[in-house]
């Protein structure tokens, strides 16, 4: 992120257009490909003849982003929030064990359950991207980690109200692997 604030910076914007008249006004050095035998600006007018290296310089805009009318989006503040939950995991689980209630339950529930969302979220994210599946796919796999979230915290509550709770289910687990053993 950081760096592409840098190329967005107008120093650097003025630095990158200098430096690409230089090489469009440079004789060519070789004569292996079209890209140094021909200026870019050339080979921009002319679609018959490109290269990917000039499909890269095209592709590459060093303007500034156009922002909408509302604020930027910070993710600095998610992550807190993500890291935050993560170190809230660690004591609740103990605690929640010792002291089976419906209030750790409940907010183990809510931790569990976004905790694993921004997991999966970020897996999606990263891994199915529209590049490589199309436009479509991706989204359905954003859907499907929200409705197994919506799934996950629906099945964590009803097991809480309607059922011993979400402590007392796994101490109830673990009861039932050590009597096999023995």
């Amino acid at each position: 992120m950081a760096f592409s604030m840098f190329l967005r910076n107008p120093a650097c914007t003025n630095l990158l257009r200098q430096q690409v008249k230089r090489l469009e006004l440079q004789p060519a050095l070789t004569q292996r490909s079209i890209t140094s035998a021909l200026s870019t600006r050339t080979l921009v007018l002319d679609k018959t003849k490109t290269s990917p290296i000039l499909n890269s310089y095209r592709a590459f805009r060093a303007t500034c982003v156009r922002m909408s009318a509302e604020k930027p989006h910070d993710h600095s503040k998610l992550w807190v929030i993500e890291k935050a939950t993560s170190a809230l995991l660690v004591p609740l689980i103990p605690l929640g064990l010792l002291i089976p209630n419906k209030l750790f339950d409940s907010v183990l529930a809510i931790l569990i359950t976004a905790h694993s969302f921004w997991g999966l979220e970020a897996i999606v994210v990263d891994y199915v991207r529209a590049a490589i599946f199309g436009p479509v796919i991706p989204k359905i796999a954003i859907g499907l980690v929200y409705l197994l979230s919506v799934a996950t915290l629906g099945g964590l509550f009803y097991l809480i109200s309607h059922d011993v709770g979400l402590c007392n289910s796994v101490k109830q687990l673990w009861a039932v692997k050590a009597g096999q053993k023995s």
